[in-house]
């Protein structure tokens, strides 16, 4: 949001809490919602906002750890200043009541609050009229506040910015440290490479190169977490110049993998300082080179010396590591990792709200002894959940996965044990586990780093549990992780990998990989597409299922994942996916293989601008769907405004795979012929083969004509999609009637048809190599029966509200862009223009990107007409006719302007939609717009009042009636 509209927010926000009641326990936790993520933008205020956080028995009202603010809530007309009991002091005779301010309250959990690493920056203290901030790091914090009325803060919220900015956010800043890394671990890499003898050709010296960075990055990390002693890899490699580096890491690497009583006593008296690690890491023998002095000094000076590895997120940081140094995606360019927010939308809806809401509503328990028995029973659960990610790459989704769940397992510990002593605790408290994490990955560079991040995400939370528990946990050796296995998904079983019986949810961010080929994490480079590997895959996950070859990679996924099921019901997923999916003729192939085997969707986020975090990064538009073959009662649907920003969320009854709300699942195929036999065939422009030659600008036909004016009956205006949307004047030379012999009579354009017979030749199509002997000729040439055509785009932008049509002349040549319903008329015209059938075309046909990709076997030829009465029929001719009208009062205008500008107001809307929504020039037309809307619905017998999950379902009902019987 820009300034004018946060201010406006927050005019609007202050008018509605002005008004309510202003309770502490029932309307505190909405205010700070609200307030974060209508006025302020903070995305998704609900996942970030700690409610009722427990410090040593005691609870937080709300806690925003990621910014360190710590908020004490009021009820309107509480005094800030006053002090009220707070349990009491002492006990016996000498009890007295415990009386604190707020911000003395406050300022308890502040200094109570374990890990001492998440300690709040800030305390705020509200009453719904009165917001004072103290700044903790001020002397005398409670002396010099900073207030805020109510109604100030439109004009005040300039003094709310450290809620906001990014050098405050822990995640931001784990973020730009984990970027960092990357980058300093990718120069390490560099200059490594250099030193192989054959790192370009040789496998074994490619993987050797691999290992030996994952095995510096994990004792960089765990040498300045003091996992190992503090500096103990930089003292001990300093001593060593770059000629000896190499030596001493083969003897330290030895040490490391061999437990301190089996270790040849003669070695390296430094080395055997260090403790045993374990897990696997060390195990293998490798290629290590000699070192530079160039590569030392990358080494010890600026990975270790200079950089503090401690905060980094393993999250981010796995998958930065990996799209570093990884050499598919080192080629493909840029760091590439998902954010963690895109991964909560993932693993939020699945499974990680409900716990989350359940230990909450535990902790809200008042009665002890149960409380502590839910929290324990409640611990039991998540320590029994285990996870797979059947194309988990650096395993950012299990990383962040394991992390969330430990974050539960450290809060519940903290209630049940929060400041008590380590003498209490003769076992393990830690019971979450990176066992309960299960992965599958093509690239075994990849699994290296995912294992690795997983035992950093391990060792972080380690710490934090040290503290809360107050008791020494011994992070080494590291437990060996062979639930990770490097193969590809597509061909293994996964009950290879974890039983489907033990499994409890499947998750992750499979290949994009489409049939024109986008794709992503080294798989997934622009134009692409699918390598005979992949197509060999897909073969053997669908058979012999129609159309499964204009299915995307990330089908198969689903596919498998629902078979998996199979052998256990209660088995839930969710993926990530290109939104093609959900659309057009991928639809049929895909979704009728799953509900034939029970898949139902358990919610879905519709098309959304998929931040992958890339320093590169192109625009993709993706979906992300849960289902099961189990149902829920009760689903979410997320959408988004302008495919951006915090979604809305409907809790519906039923999500079809269209992800459209409530309708029935009912799936559009292509269709060579309208559903309805009295309805116009709709057809496509004539392609013409012609490499450029056959078409003639405006100049080129001046000219042209000059010189021969008897080539003036043999150029036609001509239009493609964008053509017609733009009104570019365009022609080219169409010659259908003219006779070979007759050719001769036009010397100034031999030279465009010799070029095209040459062109044509060329071609790998047998058909066009038979189509140069007429090279004055169109490839397709299409006949038009009347006077003219309606013609519509196929492409056309998806921001617009109506997809631009118009009636054509039949002297105007349409190109292959153009789609054509010849000798349609108004009546015609008027249902295809109205919201009803844009409606559907919005939910059936394809996307290129957020543009419309009209197409007559799908989006016409299956659409349901209504059955209007002759009265209802020439009404809709009228309003079409007003329509037209109405763009005639813009004569200086083109289709694309005009329709960009009665797009529907989007919500929150930037000053630029404001600007554009306020042009009254185009007033008649939306009127007239509206008007055919209304024609059109009263024609289906329905009134909806512009409701499109009304309509699209209305319309799926009309379609499975129209198809009842069809196979």
């Amino acid at each position: 949001m820009n300034q004018l509209e946060q201010k406006q927010a927050a005019q609007a926000f202050v008018e509605r809490w002005q008004a309510a009641e202003g309770s502490e326990d029932r309307e505190s936790d909405n205010f700070w919602i609200e307030l974060l993520g209508e006025v302020l933008g903070v995305p998704n205020p609900t996942y970030v906002l700690d409610r009722q956080r427990k410090v040593q028995g005691r609870k937080i009202d709300i806690f925003h750890e990621d910014v360190g603010v710590l908020i004490e809530n009021k009820s309107r007309g509480v005094d800030l200043d006053k002090p009220e009991q707070r349990g009491f002091i002492g006990t016996g005779k000498n009890k007295v009541p415990r009386m604190v301010t707020p911000y003395e309250q406050a300022r308890w959990y502040a200094d109570n609050i374990t890990p001492r690493s998440v300690a709040p920056k800030w305390i705020i203290t509200f009453n719904f009229d009165e917001m004072r901030i103290y700044d903790l790091d001020e002397e005398y914090p409670e002396k010099c506040y900073e207030t805020i009325e109510l109604e100030e803060l439109p004009e005040l919220l300039h003094r709310l910015t450290f809620l906001t900015k990014k050098e405050n956010s822990r995640a931001e800043r784990e973020k730009e440290l984990s970027v960092k890394a990357g980058e300093v671990v990718g120069k390490l890499y560099d200059a490594l490479a250099k030193s192989y003898l054959n790192i370009e050709t040789d496998e074994q010296e490619q993987k050797s190169l691999n290992i030996l960075i994952t095995r510096i990055v994990f004792l960089l990390y765990a040498e300045d977490a003091e996992i190992i002693n503090r500096n103990s890899f930089f003292e001990y490699l300093k001593n060593f110049k770059a000629e000896h580096i190499a030596q001493a890491l083969q003897t330290l690497f030895k040490a490391l993998k061999t437990p301190e009583d089996e270790r040849d006593p003669y070695m390296d008296a430094e080395a055997l300082k260090f403790p045993y690690v374990n897990g696997g890491l060390f195990a293998q023998d490798i290629i290590i080179p000699p070192f530079t002095d160039d590569s030392r000094f990358i080494l010890l000076q600026e990975a270790s010396a200079e950089f503090d590895w401690k905060n980094i997120s393993p999250t981010i940081f796995g998958a930065v590591f990996e799209s570093t140094l990884n050499p598919e995606t080192r080629r493909a360019g840029g760091m590439h990792y998902t954010s963690v927010e895109n991964i909560h939308k993932v693993t939020g809806p699945l499974f990680y709200d409900e716990l989350k809401a359940k230990l909450t509503e535990i902790e809200n328990i008042k009665e002890e002894n149960k409380r502590k028995f839910k929290l324990q029973e409640f611990l039991n659960k998540i320590s029994s959940i285990k996870v797979l990610d059947p194309a988990c790459g650096s395993g950012n989704f299990l990383t962040e996965t394991y992390l969330s769940l430990r974050k539960f397992e450290n809060r519940i510990l903290e209630n049940l044990y929060g400041g008590e002593t380590a003498r209490l605790f003769e076992m393990q408290p830690i019971q979450v586990s990176v066992s309960q994490f299960y992965g599958i990955e093509i690239n075994d560079f990849a699994v290296s780093v995912a294992k690795t991040a997983l035992w950093i995400a391990e060792l972080q939370m380690l710490e934090q549990t040290r503290e809360i528990m107050n008791m020494w946990i011994d992070a080494l050796p590291l437990k060996d992780n062979n639930n990770i296995v490097c193969d590809n998904a597509l061909r293994i079983d996964w009950s290879e990998v974890i039983p489907a019986e033990e499994c409890n949810y499947v998750i992750g961010n499979p290949p994009f990989v489409s049939q024109g080929g986008s794709s992503d994490r080294g798989q997934r480079q622009e134009g692409a597409g699918k390598s005979s590997v992949q197509a060999e895959d897909m073969k053997r996950v669908f058979g012999n299922v129609k159309g499964a070859g204009n299915l995307d990679y990330v089908c198969c996924w689903f596919v498998l994942a629902a078979r998996y099921m199979q052998k256990n019901p209660c088995v839930e997923a969710a993926f990530v996916s290109t939104n093609s999916i959900c659309q057009g003729q991928q639809v049929l192939p895909l979704w009728g293989t799953l509900l034939e085997m029970g898949v139902n969707i358990l919610f879905a986020h519709r098309s959304f601008l998929w931040n992958s975090e890339v320093s590169d990064s192109a625009f993709v538009y993706v979906v992300i769907i849960g289902f099961s073959l189990r149902d829920r009662r009760t689903k979410r649907l997320f959408s988004y405004e302008r495919y951006k920003g915090e979604p809305r969320i409907a809790h519906v009854n039923h999500i079809n795979p269209y992800l459209i709300a409530d309708a029935d699942d009912v799936i559009v195929g292509t269709r060579t012929k309208p559903l309805q036999k009295d309805t116009r065939q709709m057809v496509r422009g004539g392609g013409a083969s012609d490499w450029g030659y056959l078409m003639v600008t405006p100049e080129e036909r001046r000219s042209l004509i000059n010189s021969n004016p008897g080539l003036e009956k043999w150029i036609k205006p001509f239009l493609q999609g964008s053509d017609f949307l733009k009104g570019t004047e365009a022609y080219c030379l169409w010659m259908a009637e003219c006779s070979q012999g007759d050719l001769g009579n036009y010397p100034e354009i031999k030279g465009r048809l010799d070029a095209v017979t040459e062109k044509r030749m060329a071609s790998k199509k047998k058909s066009t190599q038979a189509k140069a002997k007429t090279p004055w000729l169109f490839d397709e040439i299409i006949v038009i029966d009347g006077d003219g055509y309606i013609a519509v785009p196929q492409v056309s932008a998806g921001s617009r509200f109506y997809i631009p049509m118009d009636f054509i002349d039949k002297e105007t040549i349409a190109g292959n862009k153009l789609l054509m319903v010849p000798g349609g008329g108004l009546y015609e015209l008027g249902i295809m223009h109205s919201f009803f059938h844009n409606a559907w075309v919005r939910t059936v046909a394809s996307k290129f990107g957020p543009s419309y990709q009209y197409s007559a076997n799908v989006a016409y030829n299956n659409f349901v007409w209504p059955s209007p009465t002759e009265n209802q029929r020439q009404h809709i001719e009228w309003c079409a006719q007003q329509v037209l009208d109405a763009r005639a009062n813009h004569p200086d205008r083109s289709l694309a302007q005009m329709y960009d500008g009665i797009s529907p107001m989007p919500e929150n809307p930037s000053k630029a939609d404001l600007k554009k929504y306020d042009q009254l020039e185009y007033a008649d037309l939306k009127q007239a717009h509206q008007d055919l809307d209304n024609a059109v619905e009263a024609a289906y017998g329905v009134n909806f009042g512009g409701d499109e999950e009304k309509i699209v379902a209305h319309l799926f009902k009309l379609y499975a009636e129209a198809t009842k019987g069809e196979k």
